[in-house]
Protein backbone atom coordinates (compact mmCIF):
# COMPACT_ATOMS: atom_id res chain seq x y z
CA UNK A 1 0.00 0.00 0.00
CA UNK A 2 3.11 2.41 0.71
CA UNK A 3 3.58 2.13 -2.75
CA UNK A 4 0.22 3.34 -3.81
CA UNK A 5 0.87 6.72 -1.91
CA UNK A 6 4.40 7.14 -3.49
CA UNK A 7 2.15 6.94 -6.72
CA UNK A 8 -0.08 9.40 -5.62
CA UNK A 9 1.73 11.71 -4.32
CA UNK A 10 4.18 11.56 -6.95
CA UNK A 11 1.20 12.22 -9.74
CA UNK A 12 0.32 15.41 -8.09
CA UNK A 13 2.40 17.88 -9.55
CA UNK A 14 1.61 16.48 -13.35
CA UNK A 15 -2.43 16.95 -11.88
CA UNK A 16 -2.32 20.29 -10.69
CA UNK A 17 -0.54 21.14 -14.11
CA UNK A 18 -3.10 19.58 -16.22
CA UNK A 19 -6.00 20.97 -13.85
CA UNK A 20 -4.42 24.34 -14.10
CA UNK A 21 -3.82 24.22 -17.91
CA UNK A 22 -7.63 23.37 -18.26
CA UNK A 23 -9.08 26.17 -16.59
CA UNK A 24 -6.69 28.53 -18.27
CA UNK A 25 -7.61 26.64 -21.30
CA UNK A 26 -11.27 26.66 -20.84
CA UNK A 27 -12.37 29.84 -22.89
CA UNK A 28 -10.31 28.70 -26.01
CA UNK A 29 -11.51 25.20 -26.14
CA UNK A 30 -15.45 26.73 -25.65
CA UNK A 31 -14.60 28.79 -28.31
CA UNK A 32 -13.68 25.93 -30.47
CA UNK A 33 -16.23 23.10 -29.43
CA UNK A 34 -18.67 26.18 -30.64
CA UNK A 35 -17.01 25.50 -33.96
CA UNK A 36 -16.93 22.34 -34.30
CA UNK A 37 -19.46 20.56 -31.77
CA UNK A 38 -19.38 19.02 -28.50
CA UNK A 39 -16.80 16.81 -28.50
CA UNK A 40 -13.22 18.14 -28.51
CA UNK A 41 -10.70 16.61 -31.47
CA UNK A 42 -8.70 13.98 -29.88
CA UNK A 43 -6.38 14.70 -27.05
CA UNK A 44 -8.06 18.14 -26.85
CA UNK A 45 -10.96 16.24 -25.20
CA UNK A 46 -8.74 15.35 -22.31
CA UNK A 47 -8.86 18.57 -20.79
CA UNK A 48 -12.49 17.82 -20.00
CA UNK A 49 -14.30 14.79 -19.21
CA UNK A 50 -14.21 11.64 -21.16
CA UNK A 51 -17.73 10.00 -20.34
CA UNK A 52 -19.89 12.75 -21.83
CA UNK A 53 -19.60 15.72 -24.62
CA UNK A 54 -18.79 19.23 -23.36
CA UNK A 55 -22.88 19.63 -23.37
CA UNK A 56 -23.28 16.42 -20.26
CA UNK A 57 -23.97 18.90 -18.23
CA UNK A 58 -27.43 18.71 -20.26
CA UNK A 59 -27.90 15.14 -20.61
CA UNK A 60 -27.09 14.64 -16.67
CA UNK A 61 -29.93 17.20 -15.81
CA UNK A 62 -27.27 19.20 -14.05
CA UNK A 63 -28.94 22.42 -11.95
CA UNK A 64 -28.57 25.55 -14.56
CA UNK A 65 -26.85 23.62 -17.92
CA UNK A 66 -29.84 24.17 -20.72
CA UNK A 67 -30.37 22.79 -24.02
CA UNK A 68 -30.44 24.71 -27.41
CA UNK A 69 -28.25 27.58 -26.39
CA UNK A 70 -26.17 29.39 -28.89
CA UNK A 71 -23.42 31.65 -29.45
CA UNK A 72 -22.26 33.32 -26.15
CA UNK A 73 -24.86 31.47 -23.75
CA UNK A 74 -23.19 28.01 -25.05
CA UNK A 75 -19.60 29.20 -25.03
CA UNK A 76 -20.08 30.08 -21.28
CA UNK A 77 -22.17 26.69 -20.54
CA UNK A 78 -18.81 24.33 -22.23
CA UNK A 79 -16.62 26.74 -20.28
CA UNK A 80 -18.58 25.99 -17.34
CA UNK A 81 -17.87 22.16 -18.21
CA UNK A 82 -14.96 21.94 -18.69
CA UNK A 83 -14.34 23.73 -15.31
CA UNK A 84 -16.55 21.39 -13.67
CA UNK A 85 -14.51 18.38 -14.99
CA UNK A 86 -10.82 19.51 -15.35
CA UNK A 87 -8.51 17.15 -16.86
CA UNK A 88 -10.84 13.98 -16.53
CA UNK A 89 -9.12 13.22 -19.76
CA UNK A 90 -5.19 13.46 -18.44
CA UNK A 91 -6.32 12.11 -15.04
CA UNK A 92 -7.57 8.41 -16.35
CA UNK A 93 -5.48 7.92 -19.90
CA UNK A 94 -2.09 9.15 -18.57
CA UNK A 95 -2.38 9.22 -14.43
CA UNK A 96 -5.30 6.24 -14.12
CA UNK A 97 -4.67 2.54 -13.32
CA UNK A 98 -6.09 -0.12 -15.57
CA UNK A 99 -9.75 -0.87 -15.15
CA UNK A 100 -9.82 -4.49 -16.55
CA UNK A 101 -9.21 -7.63 -14.27
CA UNK A 102 -9.19 -4.74 -11.45
CA UNK A 103 -10.73 -6.25 -7.91
CA UNK A 104 -11.83 -4.31 -5.37
CA UNK A 105 -9.56 -6.10 -2.43
CA UNK A 106 -10.87 -3.75 0.68
CA UNK A 107 -14.33 -1.49 1.34
CA UNK A 108 -15.47 0.35 4.31
CA UNK A 109 -18.64 2.74 3.67
CA UNK A 110 -20.02 4.72 6.33
CA UNK A 111 -23.16 7.15 6.35
CA UNK A 112 -22.86 9.86 8.83
CA UNK A 113 -20.56 11.45 7.87
CA UNK A 114 -20.36 9.88 4.51
CA UNK A 115 -17.21 8.10 4.02
CA UNK A 116 -16.03 5.31 1.68
CA UNK A 117 -12.80 3.66 1.44
CA UNK A 118 -11.42 1.35 -1.25
CA UNK A 119 -8.18 -0.94 -1.75
CA UNK A 120 -8.03 -2.20 -5.12
CA UNK A 121 -5.90 -4.29 -7.39
CA UNK A 122 -5.29 -4.77 -10.68
CA UNK A 123 -5.11 -7.52 -12.66
CA UNK A 124 -0.98 -7.31 -12.93
CA UNK A 125 -1.13 -6.92 -9.13
CA UNK A 126 -0.47 -3.24 -8.29
CA UNK A 127 -2.35 -1.79 -5.68
CA UNK A 128 -4.12 1.61 -5.52
CA UNK A 129 -6.97 3.25 -2.97
CA UNK A 130 -9.12 5.52 -3.09
CA UNK A 131 -10.95 7.61 0.19
CA UNK A 132 -13.84 10.03 -0.10
CA UNK A 133 -15.69 11.74 2.52
CA UNK A 134 -18.07 14.41 3.04
CA UNK A 135 -16.96 16.34 6.02
CA UNK A 136 -20.09 18.49 7.72
CA UNK A 137 -19.33 22.38 7.82
CA UNK A 138 -21.42 24.86 8.96
CA UNK A 139 -24.86 26.30 7.43
CA UNK A 140 -25.61 22.92 5.23
CA UNK A 141 -22.27 23.12 3.70
CA UNK A 142 -20.19 20.22 3.37
CA UNK A 143 -16.43 19.75 2.65
CA UNK A 144 -16.18 17.05 -0.47
CA UNK A 145 -13.03 15.60 -0.20
CA UNK A 146 -11.51 12.45 -3.05
CA UNK A 147 -8.27 11.28 -2.60
CA UNK A 148 -6.37 8.12 -4.78
CA UNK A 149 -8.13 6.97 -7.64
CA UNK A 150 -11.59 6.66 -8.06
CA UNK A 151 -13.54 3.76 -7.33
CA UNK A 152 -15.47 3.62 -10.18
CA UNK A 153 -14.28 3.59 -13.96
CA UNK A 154 -15.99 6.06 -15.70
CA UNK A 155 -14.25 5.80 -19.12
CA UNK A 156 -14.50 2.30 -19.10
CA UNK A 157 -11.02 2.04 -19.50
CA UNK A 158 -9.23 3.43 -16.25
CA UNK A 159 -9.45 4.24 -12.81
CA UNK A 160 -8.37 8.21 -12.93
CA UNK A 161 -6.98 9.84 -10.66
CA UNK A 162 -8.33 12.36 -8.07
CA UNK A 163 -7.74 14.91 -5.57
CA UNK A 164 -10.76 16.75 -5.19
CA UNK A 165 -10.83 19.09 -2.26
CA UNK A 166 -14.50 20.95 -2.81
CA UNK A 167 -17.28 23.20 -0.35
CA UNK A 168 -20.49 21.65 -1.33
CA UNK A 169 -24.09 22.57 -0.57
CA UNK A 170 -26.55 20.09 0.83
Amino acid sequence: MSASIVRYIAYWPANLAFVLLSYLLSPALAALSVLTGSRLPGVLQWFSTLDADLDGGVSQRVRGYEAGLTGLRLWWQRTCWICRNPAHGWQSRLLGMPAAGTVIIEQQISEVPKNQWYVMETARGTRFFCWKRDQPLIGGFYLKIWLGWVNKSYDGRNHHYAFQLAPKRR
